[in-house]
């Protein structure tokens, strides 16, 4: 039937209902700082990247280099093709455009 109990039901549904608070009071403080701390290491992996980017930039020289070299890249392409076409036309009969037969 009835039961003894040491502290009376509105006691009891006050404490239940503190105690919920200082959960939410918690969990509230952990989520703040669980979020700064991401936050700080999204700025700091993101800092280093650009700062990365900006330390490894090439000087105008090395550009200037790097230009060169891929002039020169493309004229030794085009000399090439032009050299297989000069071939290629050597090879050819002068009046059709044939093949000459060996």
């Amino acid at each position: 039937m009835f039961q003894p109990s040491l502290i009376d039901a509105n006691s009891k549904i006050y404490m239940s209902n503190v105690l919920q608070k200082c959960h939410e009071n918690r969990t509230n403080v952990y989520y703040f700082f669980f979020n700064l701390g991401i936050f700080f290491s999204f700025v700091l992996v993101f800092g280093l990247a650009l700062y990365y980017s900006y330390v490894n930039k090439p000087s105008e020289y090395e550009k200037h280099q790097k230009r060169l070299k891929d002039q020169e890249y493309i004229l030794s392409k085009i000399r090439f093709h032009q050299q297989i076409h000069n071939e290629n036309q050597a090879k050819m009969s002068n009046i059709t455009n044939l093949p000459v037969a060996i």
